[in-house]
């Protein structure tokens, strides 16, 4: 899977109005993700996904016990351009997409932590 390919579905499930705002949602969205997930999730995650999305997930602190409001707040620092939207939204559009670029396993796996830590606005209907 290329790297566009993953920001052209991000795009459209979010309704950006380009390939950079979706770049911004998927940096803001996976960098907090990541912060979140133990380090082995992580990186078992990012294994399925192109470098230069991947680095979101696995650059930085890992494990910090975030609520969902903590996580949301991330995000939309993160995006610090208003008009790309709600960061559920945007947080939504980006795990759907995962979910959608990652083994059968993995998703599960990461569909199990999200609702284990209360992330059930950002989880994809099965």
């Amino acid at each position: 899977m290329e790297r566009h390919d993953f920001y052209q579905a991000v795009e459209q499930r979010a309704n950006l109005a380009d390939e950079t705002d979706a770049r911004n949602a998927t940096q803001a969205v996976c960098s907090a993700l990541g912060e979140r997930l133990e380090e082995h999730q992580s990186h078992q995650l990012a294994d399925d996904l192109p470098e230069e999305i991947n680095d979101h997930l696995t650059d930085g602190a890992s494990g910090r016990r975030l609520s969902y409001e903590e996580f949301r707040s991330r995000v939309e620092e993160r995006t610090d351009r208003a008009e790309i939207g709600d960061p559920e939204r945007l947080s939504r559009a980006v795990v759907e997409t995962l979910f959608e670029h990652v083994d059968d396993e993995e998703a599960d796996d990461l569909r199990e932590r999200l609702e284990e830590f209360g992330y059930d606005e950002i989880v994809p209907d099965s």
